[in-house]
């Protein structure tokens, strides 16, 4: 089985790219285009790209302990 996994971030370039996106995502709500759009377009692309790095199984986990985690979210807690 090859691992399709390649790249590996430090911590800096993680944040480094964390901040980077985040600037995006702001320029683009800040462009007007709608919150929920943008998030709807960052959450397809991010599962568009586990799909093509994940192994089917290890995909099929990582979807489900999302449904799973979404489920435990506190409405009450998030800002």
């Amino acid at each position: 089985m090859q691992n399709k996994r390649k790249n590996k971030m430090d911590e800096k370039q993680l944040v480094e790219a964390t901040i980077r996106i985040q600037d995006l995502i702001m320029d683009l709500i800040e462009e007007g285009l709608s919150p929920m759009a943008v998030a709807g377009v960052i959450q397809a692309s991010a599962t568009r790209m586990y799909r093509s790095i994940l192994e089917d199984e290890e995909f099929e986990n990582l979807m489900q302990t999302v449904v799973d985690s979404s489920r435990k979210i506190d409405s009450k807690t998030l800002h």
